[in-house]
């Protein structure tokens, strides 16, 4: 079962809002799929053999019923063929939970230290907690992160009170974000006091949102080498940014905004400028 609910569905069902929730749920599935066929992305061939189906609709509310297709993989993937539709959801609703902990850790502030053993195992530390998890549950919540993110920023006050998917056992399904989830899986972000100086390359600049983004290539500075999104900081004249795109070089004067990811630690956000040389 899949379900979304809440006031906006009570006169009929927003096609914008249906599609929404059933692309970012099979997303949040196919991760598992691309996580133990080893890919990083998943072909028109695999979408025909590995799919959500939907078996029935209700009325009142979004709801259907849906199995995890599995067609015709025996001989190219055959792991995939093993595991079976069931397996598949235990992992991705494993991966679910751990998620949902992981970032609710993050916000408040605490460490994840991981530590992994050759037989698939990973201990979590996070703070004085342990928790065991399968290795591959922990991969496939990193690489469905962002998919967790957009379902659940589609609760919203006086829309959608809720998400629910899975077999439902004494009235709790097995994956359920409800009112107060909608920033379940949200990140925390901190924008460093300190500003810096940075030698970049600003190549994509828009003139009416002021946002862009800019290439470092020099090493031994503040930001590593990459490209970062940029936003001007408070009101500045955007016309020396715009003739900036024609300069192979300049000097911009940054405030870092880092995120934390539970995964990764910290991790350059975006870069808002206070001006440029």
């Amino acid at each position: 079962m899949f379900k979304i609910d809440g006031p906006i569905l009570k006169k009929g069902i927003p096609i914008p809002v249906a599609v929404a929730a059933l692309q970012n749920f099979q997303s949040i599935l196919d991760k598992t799929y691309l996580v133990l066929s080893d890919k990083e992305k998943m072909t028109v061939y695999e979408r025909d053999k590995f799919f959500l189906r939907a078996t029935e609709f209700k009325h009142g509310s979004f709801e259907t019923y849906f199995d995890i297709a599995i067609q015709g993989v025996q001989l190219s993937l055959p792991f995939i063929s093993s595991a079976g539709p069931q397996n598949i959801w235990e992992l991705t609703k494993q991966s679910f939970e751990f998620l949902k902990l992981a970032c609710k850790s993050v916000q408040e502030g605490k460490e994840l230290k991981y530590e992994f053993n050759n037989e698939g195992d990973a201990n979590v530390h996070i703070g004085n907690n342990t928790h065991n998890y399968n290795s591959t549950v922990i991969q496939i919540a990193q690489l469905s992160l962002a998919s967790h993110q957009d379902l659940a920023h589609l609760i919203s006050e006086n829309k959608i009170n809720n998400i629910q998917a899975g077999a439902v056992k004494s009235n709790l399904p097995d994956i359920f974000l409800g009112e107060n989830d909608r920033a379940a899986f949200d990140l925390p972000t901190r924008i460093q006091k300190k500003p810096i100086k940075l030698n970049c390359e600003i190549f994509n600049f828009n003139k009416f949102k002021n946002t862009g983004k800019l290439s470092v290539t020099l090493g031994n500075q503040d930001v590593p080498t990459g490209e970062y999104s940029f936003e001007i900081f408070e009101k500045q004249d955007n016309t020396d940014y715009i003739y900036s795109l024609l300069k192979p070089q300049i000097i911009a004067y940054c405030l870092v905004e880092e995120v934390i990811n539970p995964f990764e630690g910290k991790k350059i956000n975006k870069l808002y400028i206070t001006g440029i040389d």
